[in-house]
Formats: C-alpha cells, sequence, structure tokens
C-alpha cells in the first residue's frame, strides 16, 4: 500500500500504477503476485544461500544472495512472466517486446532483521522488488511516499528514485526478492523491428 508522507496530498485511484508529481513526475508500477507456493519458495532458496560476504557490503545491511542468484532462475522467471503478461497491455514501453527490448541483469534475495537497515539509495536503471513476506516501510522521500509492502506485492519503479529504511526495531524476519531491468542495445532492436516490418509489406 502507497502511503503519503504529507496528508494533505492527492491523488487518483489507479489499479496497477500511480503516476506522482513531487517535484517531477513519476511512474509507479504495482500489483499482487497471487502464488504463495512461490513465494515460499523463493524464501527457502534465499534461506539456503546467504552470502556472508554480501552481509553490510552494500547499501543492504542485512542478509544478501549473490548478485545474479535468481537470473535464469525457473521459479523467478514464472513471476517475471506474470509480470509481462499483467502490464504489457498497460505499459507497453516497459513490457511489450520485453526480451526483445531488456533484459534482468540482476536479482537478489535479502533477509531482514532486527537492527538491519536499508541505507539510502538509487538505482540508474527499473529496479523492481517482490516482497515475499511483509516488509519495512519504504521510504520514497523525493516522492513524498511511504509503501508498506504485503506478502506477494510488487513494486516497480524507474531509474533514480531515491529509497531507503530505517533500521528493523522488531523481531520479525523479512524477506524480498530485487531485481534491476537494463535495455538492450536499442539501435539492434529497432532495426530488428524494421526487418519483420518490411517482410510483412513484401
Amino acid at each position: 500500500m502507497i502511503n503519503f508522507l504529507d496528508k494533505n496530498s492527492k491523488t487518483g485511484e489507479h489499479k496497477t500504477s500511480i503516476t506522482i508529481t513531487y517535484p517531477r513526475t513519476v511512474n509507479i508500477i504495482f500489483g499482487y503476485f497471487p502464488y504463495p507456493e512461490l513465494l515460499h519458495s523463493y524464501i527457502i532458496d534465499i534461506k539456503n544461500n546467504l552470502k556472508k560476504s554480501m552481509y553490510g557490503y552494500t547499501n543492504v545491511k542485512g542478509g544478501m544472495t549473490d548478485w545474479r542468484y535468481f537470473v535464469d532462475n525457473d521459479n523467478f522467471n514464472k513471476f517475471l512472466s506474470f509480470l509481462i503478461n499483467k502490464n504489457q497491455n498497460s505499459h507497453p514501453d516497459i513490457f511489450q517486446y520485453f526480451f526483445e527490448k531488456n533484459y534482468v541483469a540482476d536479482a537478489w534475495g535479502n533477509e531482514m532483521k532486527k537492527g538491519d537497515s536499508l541505507t539510502p539509495h538509487h538505482h540508474p536503471c527499473y529496479h523492481g522488488i517482490l516482497y515475499l513476506t511483509k516488509g519495512c516501510d519504504l521510504i520514497l522521500p523525493e516522492l513524498n511516499i511511504t509503501i508498506t509492502p504485503k506478502p506477494g506485492d510488487y513494486y516497480l519503479f524507474p531509474p533514480n528514485i531515491l529509497h531507503g529504511f530505517d533500521k528493523i526495531n522488531d523481531d520479525q524476519i523479512r524477506y524480498s526478492l530485487i531485481f534491476n531491468i537494463k535495455e538492450k542495445d536499442q539501435f539492434k532492436f529497432n532495426k530488428k523491428l524494421e526487418n519483420i516490418n518490411d517482410r510483412k509489406d513484401g
């Protein structure tokens, strides 16, 4: 759920995304992944593949798998297919011809315990979060909002959105799956589309 830090802010109802101008216009894609058995399998994968060398090494001041642990993972690809199919009509600029235009550069799991935190930071590419358990309130200060995530919630942010959360004060262990989407060579994609269109016209 998305909450405004300034309760006087107003926004229209929207089922799959929200557009915010504060001070720039930003579109956040969000939804619900209704497969608890897959959420559970992701949690088991994360628990069994945490890397001690990653603890506190990045902006994630908590447990992490390797950066690319879930890249090419069959179960993660089920979520990615769901994400593409769910959003390709509403957000064709990202999800139409997804694998022709984009690739998942990184996909990793986080385990956050009492005392852990997420240092405010941003990514230079589209950045997604799938919450496997109840998450910490994610603070997006530039946009004047916090996000209160539930298990199965996913959010996809455009590049350069500052986000983070403070130290966890309770004993609940939290799990999430994070991924970065980057563009492939746009020139090659455009040439391929031209060739397809030429064949149709011929």
